[in-house]
């Protein structure tokens, strides 16, 4: 979501109307995942691990492609220079998908990273405007419902996913398993870990400019889920606003807002970060009214550059 101005973002003004142990400088450090809650206080190994999977899911953005799986991992515009030396194990998707994604092995780190793409043409645009929330498929617990578009975008990638998932973690027994990605791929990324989580993988999971995905059963259920989950949010970003709460959608908690700078900062210190907690709170990013997408691209890098 590159420009200004979207069939997402109109809509979206519509409706408003109405776990990690560090991983840090390439050191060798494996991420125990326990039921735990995500923590509340930033610290420098939880930025560092913020800024090194923002990489991550903009490598989804020119990585998602099964010409390239067995290479290493590029980006153009130095769209993620901290991840050159990782591999592309295997494409996410189909030819037709509106989702599309790739998981990477990082050997440096010991982890194994799921990455989906963001919006990136006409048929994504469709699936965010597909509003309705929806029962969930799998019965991943009491009353749970989702975005309608945002499940039928994790369908597409849900039966190359966790045969992935499942080969990788069978080769890399000792890799951490980390899920990721910006935007529609946020979104997808959430829905996946909840269902991977649900099939014996536990996952962290970090997540820039997500819209809602579910409703409160939903969250609720992730929330209590094995392994922490980052959603992160920058400035005035009006995507994660999106759909409205009206419409009984709510967010995991907690969020992390890159709370200072302009639209297009993307240098952030520890204390930039604000934490705000509950699914429906109105501290961070859901306190303000912009709708100027800018921010939107923008999450420690200009993180849809790599196309």
């Amino acid at each position: 979501m590159k420009s200004s101005k979207s069939p997402l973002l109109a809509f979206a003004l519509i409706c408003s109307s109405v776990s990690a142990s560090p991983i840090i400088g390439g050191q060798n450090v494996t991420m125990v995942l326990e039921n735990r809650a995500t923590p509340t206080v930033v610290t420098a190994a939880i930025l560092a691990n913020m800024q090194l999977f923002a990489q991550y899911a903009a490598a989804a953005y020119c990585n998602a492609d099964t010409n390239l799986v067995g290479s290493a991992v590029t980006c153009s515009n130095s769209a993620c220079p901290s991840i050159s030396s990782v591999t592309n194990y295997a494409y996410l998707g189909y030819d037709q998908s509106e989702a599309t994604g790739f998981v990477s092995i990082d050997d440096t780190n010991k982890l194994i990273v799921v990455s989906y793409a963001g919006s990136d043409n006409l048929d994504n645009y469709i699936a965010d405007l597909l509003v309705p929330l929806d029962t969930c498929d799998g019965n991943l617990v009491s009353g749970c419902k989702l975005h309608e578009g945002f499940q039928y975008a994790y369908e597409d990638v849900a039966d190359t996913t966790l045969p992935a998932v499942k080969s990788a973690v069978a080769a890399y027994p000792t890799y951490s398993l980390v899920i990721t990605g910006h935007s529609l791929g946020g979104a997808v990324a959430t829905i996946a870990a909840a269902y991977l989580r649900v099939a014996g993988y536990p996952c962290d999971v970090y997540s820039y400019g997500s819209p809602r995905v579910g409703n409160e059963a939903f969250v609720n259920f992730m929330d209590a889920q094995a392994g922490s989950h980052y959603r992160v949010t920058h400035t005035t970003d009006p995507i994660p606003r999106y759909p409205a709460k009206l419409f009984g959608y709510r967010h995991t908690s907690p969020e992390f807002w890159l709370s200072t700078g302009t639209s297009t900062t993307v240098d952030y210190a520890v204390g930039d970060i604000e934490v705000c907690t509950g699914i429906a709170n109105t501290d961070c990013n859901d306190g303000t009214s912009s709708v100027v997408t800018t921010p939107h691209s923008y999450y420690f890098e200009d993180i849809s550059a790599c196309r």
